[in-house]
């Protein structure tokens, strides 16, 4: 074995950092945020799904001497596999200090950002693009943004601006960028890039590791490989294939000297380490080894009749290297690989990962529907397996490496692919819950020789997703075989197909139905293609949708005269976010004998707690101490919900359970430690004990059915003589609408810092509501209010997760922090998040409708259940979805009867529009289904039932400034509504398996000042006249600090980079109400402006002094004149009358395309009017537009929680199993109109609320999709029914809505 170190060198921006021995799990994250303090590269789920923990790697390709460079997900990226790299993060790249990178600077300036906490993560895979393809198309640089999740901004500025980068984009602002002026760190001993190659680096030397009896090899040979795993081939080794080591060979023959040294341990081959963001629990390993130094397994030959990958290949080399070859005879088939390659995982997983590392997730589990495998399979390729106690070479089929071959001691060093025939079809699919970085419903490749309709020799089908003994659909295969093409023979192979195929049953997974039915969809439409039907309406059938480069169009009206006010510019703390300068929570650097918090979480959803055992967690070196309910102090309260102002509460909901347990994921205590990770670790150890268990009740149905209603003061309401109505109305209808739940899905997970101080405790949280945390802060410890400092920084998007459910870790932070005395941080990682905290309210609407035969809509009947949770504290969600029930439609006569239900979950908690959200789902599905049943189009329904000015609505409001008739006239011009309705008729003649819908949404969206308002001081300097906001209203992404930092600037009439907004404090803004309904941004500028009329009345006689006085000798005229230069003001509106101060009016046209045989959809075009008003900031409100619109789709089409029905738990609890829509889920066309010259009579600076309203318009992508597939069934069997509402509308229930059969599969 050559020459060995025990220390691992590597460079981070530049600068050297020698690291001698940490625990082999430590991640490149762990290292860079709590050792290296660069806190700008972020982390939330720690499964390599989000992105947000994105940085640039650069090291010596393993077969060649060129430098490698690419982006990789750090929270995955084990530390030891990082020796002699290169590492940049979004600190080394630019910054406000030494200017900020053209990446970042372009992001900022294309209003990229919102809260800013994906941003970083955003720049370094741009970072990383760049390097790897400095001529980048805008193509391209969509596909590679399929890893980064965005929850604010809707992704479109986001791909502007990365697309401005590509030659030839068009988007305004464009400009390509020099590969000099990516300016990649350099290596401070050289002068260039970083090899990893000298002496003492460790880049080409062999790595042997032992911390507390694990080992870390990194062997440089296949040879030395083997004799490490023949030595540990009783104990658990892990080969790391992308990102985990510990030992580092490099060769082979060094590989196999470490198997065979650790035969009888758990080993880890390590190369990508992507696996353990899908598999997160597969234990402790005796021995880690890294594969990244052995040359032959990264070998690649194109021989005559084969091409040879080495197993260690990356997925993105692969890519590569199949395109290089796909045009060439016998190889063309490459180009159905590559394009399935790209929708496999995200780019930074294809980058980090390899063809073994995908195939042994698969070997290790059967069940796991591997798109490498299953292409692979269905080619014909074979695998080269090297054994380290032989030490000898052997070939074998895929489906034999799967099911024979015993991989202990042995290493996958390579994969070969066949040259087919020039007659072989060979077509690939992956059929996902939304388009991109998704794991598979159905995965399938397809291998068949033909000549015109006529089958030569076995074909080979191939299918992943149906259950851990499926490979092949064997009797189909052998029924094809050599068999002519009929619409015969075609529906038997279907039928045989569906007999053979016997999906496994799943609660995470899409049915059994309808994965046994896609699976023959998808041979249907490889057939189809080979038969070439004469039937032109059948030819688009074995085409996938295709997805062109998105695009965007906004247009609005600027009030110049009120300059820097009523402007659209990019956000003013924006640059920063880029260059992960802007400071979170927890990127608060650790303070002095910090410790960490880790909450232990119920496992049961119904029971009575019988006792906690944390002994095993407790004897754990570095845990401090296992708190519970037991440990609040005497006079404390264990509760974070109180009563204050306008929330008035029904039950306490506590911090910690103390006896009864009302849903899995209760917090019943928590581990306090030396480390995050150590903590995290600890609290699995804890063990519960309970006794009285109950089948939990997870569905409004059950509820119903266990007559589990809460009394509710306000259950029914009547509007008009809805009696009276029924008896002259020509139709009737009835149905109902169900919706699921949401998870807000805040990229900065709940997060609370406590600190003792001298007199106190300091308390820094991540939340929307700071008094209230303030309160639960001092009452859980029995402190005056005083006694608590209160600091809330930026969050990190929030969307009303962060009103209540704050309160609860900043309880239990601050109760920590008291007992021991030390400071305390508590931050949740992605799985306690989502299991512990509320989330949309899971509902149900029965309904009943009256109207005219020309859809005239005059009465409605209607039962509204609301899946509360656990207590009735959100039963008044029900208000406000009667509050909104009627949207932009005029209906004389209604009665609604509200009905707050039971569940064993979590209280729900406020998300994005939580009233509006499904009460346009409910009038919206009703518009559609009287149109449905009077054979109209939907847009003819709505605009017959839109409210007029003369009107007024069934909560009493006039709709005297109602402009929904105008925005809807506008817009229905604008985007040519008549003429593609006319279109999408047209496509949907001429096509049976593609089917497109078009409707239009409207929305009428109540504004209500509610609360006390928020409290500004402006203070100016007079040394240099510049100035500092401070105030109650919490930036959350919404452009809070902007607009106020406008509407200071205007008033003072100084230009707005004198002026600077900080931190909520409770010092300056105590007793404020909460940031949410949309008006925290109108309300705090408000307050700011009104703190500035103070101060020019009190500097008024100064400048009618001096006159001539720039500002910044007026100021300082001012002190020697003994004028206050600081102003406090709180601006309090009353709530309107009766319920809102004003309303919101938008409009949208959706149109989709639904591929029929799969279900899959894609969002052709919107067009959006809204009037805001004069709105404060044109491109900031834009923003606030796109990033509802997007989140809606996501409530509407893909996002739902899923529970165990016996235990309670969710089981989405993570990003591979919970999908929100990423870059490609969003409008391919997509055109936003902001009204003009409509300025709010009412309104704050004559403005309007903007972050809500637009989500309900996203209702429509769902309602377009369902026109499409009225349509299919129309042709399919001349059906009229209405397919009633249910959301999210998926891609399964798209598909099973159709109700094909075997018999609907022609030719």
């Amino acid at each position: 074995m050559p020459a060995s170190t025990q220390e691992i060198r590597f460079h981070i921006n530049g600068k050297e950092h020698v690291v001698p021995k940490f625990s082999p799990p430590t991640t490149l994250n762990d290292y860079l945020r709590q050792t290296a303090g660069l806190k700008g590269t972020k982390v939330m789920c720690r499964e390599a799904g989000c992105g947000t923990c994105a940085v640039t790697v650069s090291h010596v390709s393993p077969d060649s001497d060129t430098v490698d460079t690419y982006s990789v997900q750090s929270c995955l990226t084990p530390l030891y596999t990082v020796d002699g790299w290169q590492i940049t993060t979004v600190e080394g790249i630019g910054s406000q200090r030494d200017g900020f990178h053209p990446i970042q600077d372009r992001l900022a300036k294309f209003s990229g950002t919102q809260c800013g906490y994906c941003t970083p993560g955003m720049v370094m895979n741009m970072y990383g693009l760049l390097h790897q393809q400095p001529n980048i198309t805008a193509q391209e640089i969509e596909d590679n943004f399929d890893g980064n999740m965005c929850r604010c901004t809707g992704y479109r500025p986001i791909l502007d601006a990365m697309k401005s980068f590509a030659h030839g984009s068009g988007i305004p602002g464009a400009k390509a960028i020099d590969i000099e002026d990516l300016n990649k760190k350099l290596c401070p001993r050289t002068g260039e890039v970083c090899k990893g190659e000298q002496e003492g680096r460790g880049g080409t030397k062999s790595l042997e590791v032992e911390v507390n009896g694990t080992r870390w090899y990194r062997p440089t040979s296949l040879e030395e490989l083997g004799t490490i795993l023949r030595a540990q081939k009783d104990k658990k080794v892990k080969l790391i294939f992308g990102n985990t080591a510990a030992g580092r060979p490099t060769s082979l023959e060094e590989l196999g000297t470490i198997l065979r040294a650790q035969k009888d341990k758990k080993v880890k081959l390590i190369f990508g380490n992507t696996a353990a963001g899908i598999f997160k629990n597969e234990g402790h390993f005796d021995v880690y080894v890294d594969l990244h130094r052995v040359k032959y397994i990264f070998s690649y030959q194109v021989n005559g009749d084969s091409v040879r990958l080495g197993a260690a290949t990356s997925l993105t080399s692969m890519m590569n290297k199949l395109k290089a070859n796909q045009n060439k005879p016998g190889f063309r088939y490459f180009s159905a690989i590559v394009r399935h390659l790209k929708v496999i995982a995200n780019v930074m997983v294809r980058n980090s990962g390899c063809i073994a590392g995908n195939l042994m997730i698969k070997h290790a589990h059967p069940d796991f529907p591997s798109d490498v495998f299953t292409f692979l399979e269905a080619a014909g390729a074979k695998v080269e397996i090297y054994d380290s106690v032989t030490s000898k070479f052997s070939s074998c089929p895929l489906v034999e490496f799967l099911r024979e071959v015993n991989m202990a001691g042995s290493v996958l060093t390579a994969v070969t692919l066949p040259k087919l025939e020039d007659n072989v079809v060979f077509q690939s699919f992956k059929i996902t819950p939304r388009w991109q970085n998704a794991h598979a419903y159905v995965n399938a490749a397809f291998k068949i020789a033909a000549e015109n309709r006529t089958i030569k020799g076995r074909p080979s089908l191939v299918y992943g997703g149906i259950n851990a003994e499926t490979v092949h659909a064997t009797n189909t295969e052998n029924f094809l075989e050599n068999r002519t093409l009929s619409a015969a023979v075609v529906k038997e192979a279907l039928d045989i197909l569906r007999e053979e195929l016997q999906p496994e049953y799943d609660q995470t997974l899409a049915s059994p139905k309808y994965r046994r039915e896609l699976s023959g969809s998808l041979l249907y439409k490889v057939l189809l293609g080979i038969y070439k039907p004469d039937d032109p309406r059948l030819r688009s059938g074995p085409d996938h949708l295709h997805r062109p480069i998105s695009s965007g169009l906004q247009t609005y009206q600027e009030i110049k005269t009120e300059f820097p006010l009523k402007e659209a510019m990019p956000k003013v703390t924006a640059p920063l976010q880029a260059s992960g300068e802007a400071q979170f929570v927890n990127d608060i650097p650790t303070f002095q004998q910090e410790l960490f918090g880790a909450y232990v979480l119920s496992d049961q959803a119904s029971a009575m707690l019988d006792a906690t055992d944390a002994s095993e967690a407790l004897k754990i070196p570095g845990v401090v101490a296992f708190l519970t309910a037991k440990d609040i102090p005497e006079g404390g309260t264990n509760n974070y919900l109180t009563s204050f102002g306008m929330h008035q509460f029904q039950q306490h909901q506590e911090i910690f359970a103390s006896k009864e347990i009302s849903f899995a994921g209760q917090p019943v205590g928590m581990i306090v430690a030396e480390t995050q990770s150590l903590a995290n670790a600890a609290a699995q150890k804890v063990k519960m004990t309970y006794s009285d268990i109950q089948t939990p009740i997870l569905s409004v149905e059950e509820s119903i059915a266990a007559g589990r209603e809460y009394p509710f003061p306000q259950s029914e309401k009547i509007v008009g003589e809805p009696d009276e109505a029924w008896k002259s109305v020509e139709h009737t209808i009835e149905g109902e609408c169900r919706m699921g739940s949401q998870y807000h899905y805040y990229l900065e997970t709940q997060v609370s810092l406590a600190v003792p101080s001298e007199d106190g405790i300091d308390v820094y949280t991540a939340c929307q509501f700071p008094s209230m945390n303030h309160i639960i802060a001092a009452e859980v410890i029995g402190k005056p209010l005083n006694f608590i400092n209160m600091t809330v920084p930026r969050v990190g998007g929030a969307f009303g997760g962060k009103l209540m459910d704050a309160c609860s870790v900043t309880g239990a932070a601050t109760l920590a922090a008291y007992v021991l005395g030390r400071p305390v941080r508590v931050s949740l990682d992605m799985s306690t998040n989502v299991r512990m905290c509320g989330k949309r309210a899971a509902n149900l609407a029965r309904y009943k409708a009256g109207f005219s035969a020309s859809g005239d809509l005059q009465v409605v009947d209607l039962d509204f259940y609301l899946d509360c949770g656990y207590t009735p504290n959100s039963a008044p969600e029900l208000i406000h979805i009667v509050a909104y029930i009627d949207m932009a439609y005029y209906i004389p006569h209604w009665k609604i009867r509200s009905h707050p239900m039971f569940s064993n979950k979590q209280t729900c908690s406020p998300v994005r529009a939580p009233g509006s959200v499904p009460a346009a789902f409910v009038i919206e599905s009703i518009m559609e289904h009287v149109a449905k049943v009077l054979n109209k189009h939907p847009v003819m329904v709505k605009e017959l039932n839109l409210y007029e000015q003369h009107q007024t609505d069934l909560h009493g409001h006039a709709m005297t400034h109602c402009t929904i008739r105008e925005v809807w006239r506008r817009l229905k011009d604008t985007a040519e509504v008549e003429g593609r309705i006319r279109q999408v008729d047209a496509f949907n003649q001429e096509n049976l398996w593609k089917k497109r819908g078009i409707t239009m949404t409207s929305v009428k969206y109540g504004v209500a000042y509610f609360g006390n308002g928020f409290t500004a001081n402006v203070s100016i300097f007079a040394q240099d006249g510049s100035i500092l906001v401070s105030q109650g209203g919490v930036e959350m992404g919404q452009g809070l600090y902007t607009k106020l930092a406008q509407g200071v600037a205007h008033s003072l009439g100084v230009p707005i980079d004198k002026v600077k907004v900080r931190p909520t404090q409770n010092i300056i803004s105590p007793n404020n109400w909460g940031s949410g309904g949309s008006v925290s941004s109108e309300l705090a500028t408000q307050s700011a402006i009104g703190a500035c009329n103070i101060l020019k009345e009190r500097i008024q006689p100064i400048r009618e002094k001096f006159p001539d006085l720039d500002w910044k000798d007026l100021c300082g005229k001012c002190i020697t004149s003994n004028v206050d230069l600081s102003a406090k003001y709180t601006n309090t509106e009353n709530i309107g009358d009766p319920l809102f101060n004003y309303f919101i009016y938008c409009a949208a046209v959706i149109e989709t395309e639904v591929d029929i045989l799969t279900g899959e959809s894609q969002i052709r075009r919107v067009d959006m009017m809204c009037d805001f008003g004069e709105s404060l900031n044109p491109t900031v409100d834009i923003g606030q537009v796109e990033g509802a619109f997007v989140m809606g789709l996501g409530c509407y089409l893909s996002e739902d929680i899923l529970f165990d029905g016996t235990t309670g738990r969710i089981l989405n609890d993570g990003t591979w199993e919970y999908k929100p829509p990423t870059t490609k889920d969003i409008p391919i066309d997509w055109r936003i109109h902001l009204l003009p010259d409509t300025p709010n009579p009412v309104g704050i600076r004559s403005s309007k609320a903007t972050g809500e309203p637009p989500i309900c318009l996203s209702v429509g992508a769902l309602l377009a999709n369902k026109l499409a597939i009225n349509s299919a069934r129309k042709d399919l069997f001349d059906a009229d029914d209405y397919i009633p509402s249910v959301a999210p509308f998926t891609v399964e229930r798209a598909q099973q809505s159709v109700g094909l059969t075997t018999e609907n599969f022609i030719v």
